[in-house]
């Protein structure tokens, strides 16, 4: 069983859904609990995907012939993040100033991005990156009155050098700060050394 406060998946092996089922039911009922009928499902994960916490799970193939789940965010969740960037560069927001604009969007990048840099989410990262760099561009070029050209002065480069885009690298869990590895590779030349 996963749970996250009243949200839940219990996975069991193929055919003991119904029992599982039923038990969940009669824990619940004990406890004074119900389940919301709208909202609970049985699943062949194989056959069909799931939403949870903001993820889709689905059963897949890889390339050397494994099964494995495969975890990314959802089209819900991507779509929610679309919705907060154009809530931010839009025409609107033309007055504010740029650096303003694109440290709020960096704060919604960030937190969207430690959140679901997960698993198998990389693809959807670049997708989300492009999309980022598009709409940050358009929104530049619009508030600059059309005066340069979209693709060839608002490049990629100039997002990120000029303008401050956050760049989508999450820090990977469990890297070691700088001052250790400094320390780290310090200990290995004198162990070197003697």
């Amino acid at each position: 069983m996963v749970r996250y406060a009243d949200d839940f998946v219990i996975a069991c092996r193929p055919g003991r859904g119904p029992k599982v089922l039923e038990r969940t039911k009669k824990w619940l009922t004990a406890k004074g609990l119900t389940l919301n009928e709208t909202k609970t499902r049985m699943v062949d994960i194989r056959q069909e995907g799931i939403n949870f916490l903001g993820f889709n799970l689905t059963w897949r193939k890889s390339f050397k012939g494994r099964q494995y789940l495969h975890v990314e965010p959802s089209q819900k969740s991507r779509a929610a993040l679309r919705e907060h960037l154009g809530g931010i560069l839009n025409h609107w927001t033309h007055w504010r100033p740029v650096a303003a604009v694109v440290t709020e969007a960096n704060q919604v990048l960030r937190g969207w991005s430690a959140y679901f840099h997960f698993q198998n989410s990389t693809s959807v990262m670049g997708e989300m990156k492009r999309y980022t760099q598009d709409r940050l561009r358009r929104w530049l070029w619009r508030k600059h009155h059309c005066q340069h050209s979209l693709w060839t002065h608002y490049t990629d480069e100039r997002l990120y050098t000029q303008y401050g885009l956050w760049p989508y690298r999450p820090q990977r869990l469990g890297k070691l700060p700088d001052e250790c590895v400094r320390r780290a590779e310090y200990g290995k030349s004198v162990r070197s050394v003697r």
